[in-house]
């Protein structure tokens, strides 16, 4: 197996989480080269200084989320974090963990308290303070802890709204319902907010533009990130650190861009932007850097043909990562499937002029890079793989079909891309149809995707 000159090894790992992640290097080998008083920056003071009040909001506490907001806690001086939650039954389990995230690295728990709470109730955010409890003449330390937990639960109505505009947003829910979850949240932000997303495959902001934010005057700034590290779900607001990777964050390509060659230079960045970037970067535990967003974009697409490749036929097989290099009609698969990326990829409008493009992104190279990394975590199930077998949507339009997508934009039919994209839908849905007698038909021969499942 040749691998060309560009072929890049942090790629790997930045998309090793995703298809649950080989262990990462240690921490000491990875970690910037910064002076320790930089890590020790006061996050009220950065904030002062952009006229900013500092509090970061985190939309979707599950892996990502967790990790992230328990990154941010571990500061010297941590800013304020609000973890929203969209209904009481994820507010009784936060209570039920004593309002605490914890991390399991090494065999070891680490807990971290402070974090105020928002709770979607009725229509409106519910502010609740971290250890807010509300005395009803009953002393608290006389009640069970369902007890407890239970008339926090019926005090929802009785909380303050939380009307404060968001000023900085990381959002780690999955793809699919990146929509839907800003819709009730939309309204707090502004032009000068940031909003930081952390998820997987692409196209989920045109979506999120089209339904949420459809006038760009009122659009927030949007900011990008690609995380690596290896983190294992135990149960609610409580994970398992399998490895260190890194997280690399990146803005928006610019606004009415067609080519990332004619950005030379880097637009000027809002006050939320810069805090939110700095604050993450200066955060010890993310080992985080910031990259220009041609080089972001860059990256995205060479995990999205990670991702197209891996996940879907591991979903078809039923199979671990590393099954796919020990079955020669599956490698014919794969390489249908990588020539179709390629072409849309190298194809794309807004790559156009930037040297090494059709190098970087050849059949070849990524399938060098897909065999390497499906052995590299031959005995983890990826992540739409587990999402299907949990009864979970998967991410397949935003990976398979996105390429789908673009090669329609582009006048090339990805064929192969669109099977495999129908056939994981099939699976998924044939799941969810076992006791039913039903058989859907579609009558039409129109090659055009409009299915949204």
């Amino acid at each position: 197996m040749v691998f060309t000159h560009h072929f890049r090894p942090s790629l790997l790992r930045t998309v090793a989480s995703e298809l649950c992640g080989a262990k990462g290097r240690n921490f000491q080998q990875i970690r910037p080269s910064r002076l320790a008083s930089t890590w020790m920056q006061d996050a009220h003071e950065m904030s002062g200084t952009l006229g900013l009040s500092g509090r970061i909001h985190i939309l979707g506490v599950g892996n990502i989320g967790t990790f992230v907001a328990h990154s941010l806690a571990s500061r010297p001086s941590p800013p304020p974090i609000t973890l929203l939650m969209h209904h009481a039954g994820a507010y009784s389990s936060w209570l039920s963990r004593k309002e605490c995230l914890t991390i399991q690295s090494n065999g070891l728990d680490d807990s971290k308290t402070g974090f105020d709470v928002n709770v979607f109730h009725e229509g409106t955010w519910r502010s609740l303070p971290f250890g807010n409890k509300e005395d009803d003449g009953l002393p608290v330390e006389r009640l069970s802890i369902s007890e407890n937990i239970a008339r926090r639960i019926a005090d929802l109505p009785n909380s303050e709204e939380d009307k404060e505009p968001i000023e900085c947003l990381i959002v780690s829910v999955k793809a699919p319902v990146t929509a839907m979850a800003l819709e009730n949240v939309c309204h707090r932000l502004t032009p000068q907010s940031t909003v930081l997303f952390l998820q997987n495959g692409m196209g989920a902001i045109e979506e999120i533009n089209e339904k949420v934010f459809p006038d760009p005057s009122r659009r927030p700034h949007y900011m990008f990130g690609i995380i690596s590290h290896g983190l294992y779900y135990k149960e609610h607001f409580y994970i398992t650190q399998a490895g260190v990777g890194t997280m690399i964050l990146g803005p928006e390509l610019p606004r009415n861009s067609e080519s990332l060659a004619l950005n030379d230079k880097e637009p000027e960045w809002a006050p939320s932007t810069k805090y939110l970037l700095r604050t993450l970067t200066l955060t010890p535990p993310l080992v985080a850097v910031a990259e220009p967003s041609s080089s972001l974009l860059l990256h995205q697409l060479e995990k999205l043909a990670m991702n197209s490749i891996i996940n879907p036929l591991t979903v078809l097989l039923n199979c671990h990562n590393g099954d796919l290099l020990y079955n020669y009609s599956i490698t014919r698969v794969m390489r249908l499937l990588l020539f179709e990326i390629s072409s849309v990829i190298c194809s794309l409008p807004e790559l156009q002029g930037i040297p090494g493009i059709e190098s970087r992104f050849s059949p070849e190279r990524l399938r060098g890079m897909a065999m390497q990394l499906a052995n590299k975590t031959a005995k983890n199930k990826s992540s739409m793989l587990q999402d299907v077998l949990a009864g979970k949507v998967t991410e397949i339009e935003y990976m398979n079909g996105y390429i789908v997508r673009r090669g329609e934009e582009l006048g090339i039919k990805c064929v192969v891309n669109y099977m495999i994209k129908h056939l994981v839908i099939a699976k998924q849905q044939g799941l969810k149809r076992k006791e039913s007698t039903a058989i859907p038909f579609d009558l039409t021969d129109d090659f055009h995707d409009t299915d949204t499942t």
